[in-house]
């Protein structure tokens, strides 16, 4: 067994977790440790990784470089077979290493099995899942993360990374400290649909799952994901689980925020949820929408004269202890 270790610095405003890790494992022969000093030499460190024999890879990082890991080995993987991926969450933002992560969290008993192979090849605490593939954003390839969010997630996570990530402040508290001040503007303020300064405004898109339409006009959010957590441990699903893609959208104006918030973040398969309302699962889902989409905690804009399409992407094997 061969492990090999990503790190990227630059995560979480270079806490040094990863670089610690990689001290301690830096004499252990099985383990191939790379440092992501260039963003861009992403692609060349997969494939030296891969020409080592790789088969599990731990990534020391935030959900935007895992995102990118996952993009090349859905779209260009220099691996015969995708490796397990172990995800450490050291970034700023790590909503997927929080539902597939591992989850031992200290760096001194990581290495310690980092250093025991065959503790970790006879781990049976693996989770596969698949990846959302986002087709066709603007001006970029294929992109296959397992978070997508359009209208006020996006824009709710533009303002988090700009006014409370960039102060330091991140983990649960941010996307906490976001929620609590855009439902306390929507409760005390004049509802204003067409003012672009604030999260909760009106969000038009048309919204398909497997050729079907599911939601039209004006959205306050909706969200993609693979994943069956998110931030704050909130599961806003409900309707069934029958295809690996599950969505959630909220109409504007939203339903009466302090009776309905509760139940639409921490939702259950036989919820009748308020009108306007939706969740359902599908292997293709098609936004007719112009505007940011979030992906992973990394912002890319919609296309403009086509839906974008996010489908079903690779299965993936993730190592959670």
């Amino acid at each position: 067994m061969t492990i090999g270790l990503i790190v990227n610095p630059a995560s979480a405003r270079r806490s040094g977790k990863g670089l610690a890790l990689a001290h301690q494992v830096a004499g252990y022969r099985h383990v191939e440790t790379r440092i992501l000093e260039q963003f861009a030499s992403l692609p060349d460190v997969l494939k030296d990784l891969a020409g080592a024999g790789v088969d599990t890879l731990f990534i020391s990082s935030g959900d935007g470089t895992v995102q990118a890991v996952q993009t090349l080995l859905g779209e260009a993987s220099p691996f015969a077979r995708p490796p397990r991926l172990a995800l450490l969450p050291h970034g700023t933002t790590n909503m997927n290493a929080d539902d597939v992560g591992f989850r031992i969290r200290k760096i001194a008993e990581i290495a310690e099995i980092m250093g025991t192979p065959d503790r970790l090849a006879r781990s049976t605490d693996v989770k596969r899942r698949h990846t959302l593939r986002v087709v066709n954003p603007a001006g970029r390839g294929p992109q296959h993360g397992m978070f997508l969010g359009v209208g006020a997630l996006a824009e709710a996570a533009r303002q988090t990374q700009t006014q409370l990530n960039r102060r330091g402040i991140g983990g649960q508290i941010a996307p906490a400290m976001t929620l609590m001040r855009s439902v306390g503007k929507f409760l005390f303020s004049t509802p204003a649909p067409d003012d672009v300064t604030r999260i909760d405004r009106a969000y038009p898109m048309d919204v398909f799952a497997d050729g079907r339409l599911k939601t039209s006009g004006d959205q306050l959010l909706l969200l993609v994901t693979t994943l069956s957590k998110l931030v704050l441990r909130s599961r806003p699903f409900w309707g069934g689980a029958g295809a690996p893609l599950r969505a959630t959208s909220i109409c504007y104006p939203p339903p009466p925020l302090i009776r309905s918030i509760v139940p639409l973040m921490y939702a259950w398969e036989e919820m009748i949820a308020p009108a306007g309302c939706v969740s359902f699962c599908a292997d293709l889902i098609e936004v007719d929408h112009s505007g940011l989409v979030l992906i992973d905690g990394e912002f890319f804009d919609a296309p403009a004269d086509e839906p974008l399409r996010i489908e079903t992407g690779i299965a993936l094997d993730y190592l959670c202890g």
